[in-house]
């Protein structure tokens, strides 16, 4: 099951899993049975919740229906039930109790809710899931190939962090050791502080908690920054002070000039600084 946002949403969501750090989700795919559960925003479906029928398998997703809504309305969707899986996971639930206490979960004004009287279906695959939520989609939002090659547009490019194949291609989101980091300010707010690891491979963008929408989209903006600082070849540290006092993006934000580096014992001592 492919996952993941723009070019990457027809499949699902994706889960980083880096060498050498810990697993922070459930699996993202998995061979055999699935159950599945429909999500609904305002009266319309607008995804599945899906985990293996098997909790030894330990996979669980969520998988947009294309058509239901826009680009920025599916990617917010997305982020929201993949970060609750993510909470799941975290509390040690087994995949098939996750989808159920998902039911439980108020309405979300951008990812919606488990309709309350829906009950978990089994399906043969995640490939028949696929068929059933887009059949036969392509998304009109995307650029045309032209030459043999697409044409990416620059907003794209910023997204291809929930990307499968852009895996290894930006920091690991994720390290035990201390990090720096400095405040990420748009339009004069702090949205969160942009981190990362001295000694290892890693970096990413740490909102402010609870994130809005606005704080997630700003996210997805910072990791396809990464992106392209990491395949310059850029270390982590370097890559976080080459945007010291860089112009502020409308959807990113930026780093004042005059910023000074700030160390944390830890991501968990840098979730603290984030909680508002």
């Amino acid at each position: 099951m492919l996952c993941g946002v723009l070019l990457f949403l027809e499949r699902g969501a994706v889960v980083f899993i880096s060498p050498g750090f810990e697993k922070s989700s459930y699996d993202s795919s998995c061979d055999g049975p699935i159950l599945h559960l429909p999500v609904e925003l305002r009266g319309v479906n607008i995804g599945h919740l899906w985990c293996s029928a098997s909790p030894e398998v330990g996979a669980a997703g969520y998988a947009p229906v294309m058509a239901a809504l826009g680009l920025e309305q599916r990617i917010d969707a997305l982020i929201v039930w993949e970060g609750r899986l993510e909470e799941s996971f975290r509390s040690g639930l087994d995949p098939i109790q996750a989808l159920i206490s998902l039911k439980e979960f108020p309405g979300h004004p951008a990812a919606g809710r488990v309709p309350v009287c829906a009950e978990l279906e089994e399906l043969p695959d995640n490939d028949t899931l696929d068929d059933m939520v887009n059949p036969d989609y392509s998304d009109p939002s995307l650029p045309a190939v032209t030459g043999g090659e697409p044409q990416l547009w620059p907003e794209i490019d910023r997204w291809n962090n929930f990307a499968p194949e852009t895996i290894g291609k930006t920091y690991a989101p994720r390290t035990r050791q201390p990090v720096r980091y400095l405040p990420v300010f748009l339009q004069g707010r702090v949205i969160g502080y942009l981190w990362a690891s001295v000694t290892d491979d890693a970096a990413d963008f740490q909102p402010l908690l609870p994130p809005e929408i606005f704080h997630n989209r700003a996210r997805g903006w910072w990791v396809g920054e990464f992106m392209r600082l990491r395949g310059s070849g850029v270390s982590p540290l370097e890559a976080l002070r080459s945007r010291i006092g860089a112009p502020e993006d409308p959807r990113g934000g930026g780093i004042d000039a005059d910023a000074q580096e700030r160390v944390a014992a830890s991501l968990d001592e840098l979730k603290e600084i984030a909680q508002r």
